[in-house]
């Protein structure tokens, strides 16, 4: 395998990564935000450090990505979406929203932030690697 196709390969796989760990975390806000009250269990879900956690391993996969990823295409479109997602989950976080339909909404689009980012960024970089022009 040619020394491109295996970049094109380990970015995709942390693009892969990045968007399913945006989900899951998405999924978790959801979870915490819809049920907190209902079952004891669930209030680990809510602890502040797994908030942190999520946020801390989706900015190290999504830059890891993404910065390569943007080094070899060019496109600004995916480090801009990712930069508003982890802005606004930062907020959040930073400013203690608690579980709320107005949390649960800008978590919503912060994920989809994330996640569009990571599919976009692994279009552009295999059109990149394909020698097709996407600019």
């Amino acid at each position: 395998m040619s020394a491109p196709a295996e970049e094109h390969y380990d970015r995709g796989s942390l693009d892969t990564v990045g968007a399913t760990a945006s989900f899951v975390c998405a999924v978790h806000c959801a979870i915490v935000a819809l049920f907190l009250g209902a079952a004891p269990a669930i209030s680990m879900l809510a602890a502040t450090w797994v908030d942190w956690a999520f946020l801390g391993i989706s900015a190290a996969v999504g830059f890891a990505s993404l910065i390569p990823g943007y080094r070899k295409h060019g496109a600004r479109q995916p480090l801009a979406l990712f930069t508003l997602g982890i802005a606004l989950l930062l907020i959040l976080r930073v400013l203690h929203v608690r579980a709320s339909i107005g949390e649960l909404s800008v978590v919503i689009i912060a994920a989809a932030s994330l996640i569009a980012a990571h599919w976009i960024n692994r279009g552009a970089t295999h059109r990149c690697i394909c020698g097709q022009r996407h600019h």
